[in-house]
């Protein structure tokens, strides 16, 4: 099959398939005689290993690792147990940060609905929000004190 049609079947796009050629993650079974690369039902396979490692949040780096301890006899099960499970700490850790912002940003706002706007002072922009940096982390206080790059 051509590219296209290896990359409708396995619902990715001509570009995506062409991108993980690049990486070297699939190679073409054959190129016809005008240039054109023939996939076959492997390529097809690889492909939709591919997609569904990606859709579990695997990294295309972490999915090049896999295949290649698969091409070279090893078992990747265990490494993508282990990746996996990292990934997963790494997310929790997010979530919690994340959780832990929309207490903050719930908990302001509540405490901004039965608060008057103030006019700016020379000093103060919105006492509002510069109330809040009292509240912070010291760690988060200054990473929102610094100035962005």
């Amino acid at each position: 099959m051509k590219l296209n049609e290896c990359a409708r079947m396995a619902g990715i796009t001509a570009d995506t398939l062409r991108h993980y050629l690049r990486l070297g993650l699939i190679e073409p079974q054959a190129r016809t005689a005008n240039g054109y690369r023939r996939f076959g039902d492997d390529a097809l396979a690889r492909v939709r290993f591919i997609r569904s490692a990606v859709g579990l949040g695997f990294k295309l780096g972490d999915v090049a690792e896999l295949l290649s301890m698969s091409e070279q006899g090893h078992l990747p099960c265990p490494r993508a147990r282990e990746l996996l499970s990292e990934r997963i700490a790494r997310h929790r850790q997010e979530l919690d940060a994340m959780a832990d912002l929309y207490m903050r940003m719930q908990r302001a706002l509540h405490e901004w609905q039965q608060m008057p706007d103030g006019a700016p002072d020379g000093t103060l922009v919105c006492g509002l929000i510069e109330g809040v940096a009292a509240d912070m982390p010291p760690d988060r206080a200054r990473r929102a004190a610094a100035p962005r790059r």
